[in-house]
């Protein structure tokens, strides 16, 4: 009867034990209690400087406030209940409870959010469950797909201002973002019917999701659909989700309207993306079209940069103590955020961010081996996307035909045979008027 053997019984045990009573928390019997003094909101909230502020909570002060009425209806306490005897060191309020997790979700590390506002080390996290699954419940921050005629031809008026030729047919740019995670185990990934392996994408040597969303011409996200592994194709997980469903039900899309991708997707009559090999020398129409059709398309990249430059939590790997379906969840609350912050009249283009806080900058990069974003990063005053801001390493993964055939993708368009296809319209247009790409 081995020491291994001895530990391991230990271990089953004890894990057998925290399975029958995870949702009873509290201590136990005997234990000593940790005096902590609740620190009152003026602390970690009023007192501060408003620049710090933005760079702490990634948005700005009156907008953490109105997000907290929004929550504050759908907080509770997961249904645990202490073992004996109330909370000693009194209760955590639900301002405390919706900085934590903005400060997580900002990058900041645990530990220090803990000693910052005077709670245990387990609370950050549980924290951010309470604050993801009010985001969730609260109606007033879902993302859906424009439903009605009227509501597809307003997204497609926003596209067509910020079109130079005057596209005026996008319902929504569309692309796909890795979601850094670290390897998941076996029985993490079981009932997503995908391998361990599937979730490493060759392209960017991480483990990851692949996230397919789109956006109106403000950059805020339309759809979001976090179902496939990282070494999933763009073509594959827009093919899974529930969107490309919807856009082919007949009478669901006003006629002419569709959605702008680049290569990785194909030319339907729902979806418009650029020729392949195209000269400018002997097809400067086509090259011109090219052009002029990622001038709108490119908004989804700037949709993910500001996504990612708000939210330092998506800079590194999300942690291995996160589940992958408590991921996508976590990721999906991120992107509501983010359409709360850039609200009704705001936009992804002229949004403007402060650099991360010293303590979490140090926390993302250096600690957790995240990524060095060097515009936003090195500036001391409001940073506003540009194309240099894109962020390669996230993007682009999924620009392959390896889990797919060229017949999967010919499918697609003989599928469309017959039908006036958007990219044809608009090429029709651009050679009319004889557009030409700036020199």
């Amino acid at each position: 009867y081995s020491l291994v053997s001895c530990i391991a019984e230990e271990v089953i045990s004890n894990d057998t034990d925290e399975r029958q009573d995870f949702k009873v928390v509290g201590r136990k019997k005997g234990a000593k209690t940790i005096k902590r003094i609740r620190d009152p909101e003026d602390k970690f909230l009023h007192e501060i400087d408003r620049r710090l502020f933005r760079r702490r909570y990634r948005m700005e002060y009156d907008s953490f406030f109105l997000l907290l009425d929004i929550l504050k209806p759908y907080f509770e306490s997961k249904g645990r209940k202490r073992l004996r005897g109330k909370d000693p060191n009194g209760p955590i309020t639900e301002a405390s409870r919706l900085s934590q997790a903005l400060r997580y979700f900002a990058g900041g590390d645990p530990l220090d959010i803990c000693q910052t506002h005077n709670v245990a080390p387990s609370e950050p996290l549980r924290s951010v469950w309470i604050v993801v699954d009010a985001i969730h419940m609260a109606s007033q921050l879902k993302i859906v797909f424009p439903a009605t005629h009227l509501e597809q031809l307003k997204v497609a008026e926003g596209f067509k201002k910020k079109s130079d030729v005057n596209f005026d047919n996008c319902v929504g740019a569309i692309d796909g973002i890795h979601i850094w995670t670290h390897k998941p185990s076996k029985h993490d990934v079981e009932d997503l019917g995908f391998g361990e392996l599937k979730f490493f994408c060759g392209r960017k040597l991480k483990y990851d999701l692949n996230m397919q969303a789109a956006c109106d011409a403000r950059g805020r996200f339309l759809d979001v659909y976090i179902g496939t592994p990282g070494a999933a194709s763009d073509f594959y997980s827009f093919g899974m989700s529930p969107l490309k469903e919807k856009l082919e039900k007949e009478g669901f899309l006003y006629p002419g309207l569709c959605l702008y991708g680049d290569n990785a997707y194909v030319n339907t009559a729902s979806m418009a993306v650029p020729y392949r090999n195209v000269s400018l020398q002997t097809q400067k129409y086509k090259d011109a079209y090219n052009f002029y059709q990622s001038q709108v398309r490119i908004n989804i990249e700037c949709a993910f940069g500001i996504l990612v430059h708000r939210w330092g939590l998506l800079r590194k790997a999300i942690p291995c103590n996160i589940p992958i379906n408590k991921t996508m969840s976590l990721v999906m609350a991120l992107c509501k955020l983010h359409n709360f912050c850039i609200g009704e009249s705001g936009d992804a283009a002229t949004t403007t961010l402060a650099p991360p806080s010293t303590e979490d900058f140090g926390n993302i990069t250096i600690r957790e081996g995240g990524l060095f974003l060097p515009r936003m990063d090195g500036n001391t005053g409001v940073w506003s996307y540009s194309a240099n801001d894109r962020i390669s390493d996230l993007l682009d993964g999924g620009d392959h035909q390896e889990d797919h055939r060229a017949e999967d993708r010919r499918a697609r368009r003989i599928y469309n045979r017959g039908i006036d296809m958007p990219n044809a319209m608009m090429l029709s247009h651009v050679t009319h008027n004889r557009y030409t790409r700036p020199s």
